[in-house]
């Protein structure tokens, strides 16, 4: 691949993290059928490169483009979400452009989310584009928004007479995966990446041999994208019905398998967004999805509705489009499913234990006085209620978020928990691992008959999905202990 000749965005400026860390912003409004739109705007709204760089303003600080330009478009609705005190806000700052992204769409009909997603990142390329022509493909895939989502795919065609190797390459900014043969997305890549036999009709001409082989031709992916956009391919292309069937994805993806360089470290990707089609075809249903916000929780985004949730219920979804983004830094051994706890909440832990530790002297020889009080008896059973809470992933008054117990930070917590449950009941005041208001009780979804679609009403499943998290935060049910959770209990009484 040629170098190219200009680079119009320095890719050391791309911040890959969150530069402040916050709960989920506000939920959209739906504005007639435009539950599309807002899924696709939520899962770029929480692409932190993305975002990192909007929130900036540097793009409309230099912006000379007159008229429609989708990254000043961009910048005001993400300003708006993660900004705004309100639950949920009217995205009219990309509705009423919406011809403008793509010809083909009408407001108050339903569209394809993946074609909307397709036609607003060309969109925001055009606009890093304006005002640069005659530029070579290397140069057009130095913007922004290329070296976030975009990646190159070498076709590689072998001549089976001569063995002659002829390399071509093609600049994408998502991968389409075939899901019908295919059970997951792992399966699904082998199958995108399997040579495919030219013979017959589809015979090669080899410019060595001069004349028409059979050959082999295989795409791999030759420069791997900070941003991974998987889509499955759910709908079929002639009649538009749906291909419902359970396709897994992992949390954390290794993208190397599938590279033209296949041998090497490990190319991790993590989950942090997931759209969800509901519906029998792509011409009616509803949409919605699942984000990782900068807290590092996972929040359901349904329209207004604004629900925190945990990763267990996130990998279960019929997914439709799947985000990744590159984690350089990850180690293979931490590709596990858990969640990882909000940093205010790890803060706080390590002031806790600061504090335990001054009492741990005293801690051992006051035990049997402790144990025969009333009030710490209650205060140890908040602490294994809370321990088995975080465990299962449930909203809880004693930890904030949600964490999974196969996780290093759950453990160690459940291991604290346990090991000092008795000097913890020493200390009379209050727990200081409080869940934030806003935590417990989620958006409300408002009745609105305008956003009912065809066949689909998302307005009632929004309301019933508020009401089951409402009524579980508001009394959560302790799980009965476990034999591994027993033996600890025993083994810290004897302390």
């Amino acid at each position: 691949m040629a170098l190219p000749q200009r680079i119009l965005f320095p890719p050391e400026n791309i911040c890959m993290g969150w530069q402040h860390s916050q709960r989920a912003g506000a939920g959209l409004h739906n504005l007639g059928n435009t539950c599309f739109l807002n899924s696709v705007l939520q899962c770029l709204t929480y692409t932190p490169p993305l975002a990192n760089h909007l929130l900036s303003g540097e793009h409309s600080r230099a912006c000379g483009q007159e008229g429609f330009c989708m990254m000043c478009r961009m910048e005001v609705h993400v300003k708006q979400v993660l900004h705004s005190s309100a639950s949920a806000i009217e995205p009219w700052a990309v509705v009423d452009v919406l011809t403008q992204i793509g010809e083909n769409f009408e407001h108050g009909r339903q569209e394809d989310a993946h074609e909307f997603l397709r036609c607003t990142v060309d969109a925001m390329q055009r606009a890093c584009l304006s005002g640069s022509s005659d530029l070579d493909v290397s140069s057009q895939a130095t913007t922004i928004v290329h070296q976030i989502f975009g990646g190159f795919l070498r076709s590689r065609v072998t001549c089976w007479s001569c063995q002659a190797v002829s390399d071509s390459y093609e600049a994408f900014l998502d991968v389409p995966l075939d899901i019908k043969a295919a059970t997951s997305v792992t399966a699904a890549l082998e199958d995108f990446v399997k040579p495919e036999h030219l013979d017959g009709e589809n015979c090669f001409k080899c410019s060595k041999c001069d004349k028409m082989t059979a050959a082999s031709k295989r795409f791999t992916v030759h420069r791997a994208p900070k941003v991974l956009t998987v889509c499955l391919k759910r709908f079929e292309a002639f009649t538009g019905d749906k291909i419902s069937k359970v396709v897994e994805y992992p949390q954390y993806l290794d993208l190397r398998p599938y590279m033209s360089q296949a041998a090497g470290e490990p190319l991790l990707y993590s989950l942090y967004a997931v759209l969800v089609h509901g519906g029998g075809s792509c011409r009616a249903g509803h949409y919605f999805c699942y984000i990782k916000a900068s807290d590092g929780l996972w929040y359901q985004m349904n329209d207004e509705s604004v629900v925190l949730c945990n990763i267990d219920t996130v990998l279960r979804q019929q997914a439709y489009l799947l985000f990744y983004i590159r984690c350089s830094d990850l180690k293979v051994g931490q590709m596990t499913s858990s969640s990882p706890a909000p940093s205010h909440a790890l803060s706080l832990l390590s002031q806790w234990v600061a504090g335990s530790k001054q009492d741990m002297a005293g801690g051992m020889e006051d035990s049997a006085e402790d144990s025969s009080s009333s009030t710490p008896a209650s205060s140890s059973q908040q602490s294994r209620a809370g321990a088995r809470e975080a465990a299962a992933g449930r909203p809880c008054p004693i930890w904030p978020g949600r964490i999974n117990s196969i996780s290093s930070v759950g453990s160690c917590l459940r291991r604290f928990f346990h090991g000092c449950i008795r000097l913890v009941s020493r200390r009379k005041a209050a727990c200081p691992l409080r869940c934030h208001p806003r935590d417990r009780v989620p958006h409300t979804a408002r009745e609105d008959s305008s956003k009912e679609e065809q066949g689909f009403s998302p307005s009632a499943h929004c309301q019933e999905n508020g009401a089951r998290e409402r009524a579980r935060s508001r009394s959560p049910q302790p799980a009965s202990l476990s034999e591994e959770d027993k033996e600890l209990e025993n083994k810290s009484s004897m302390l």
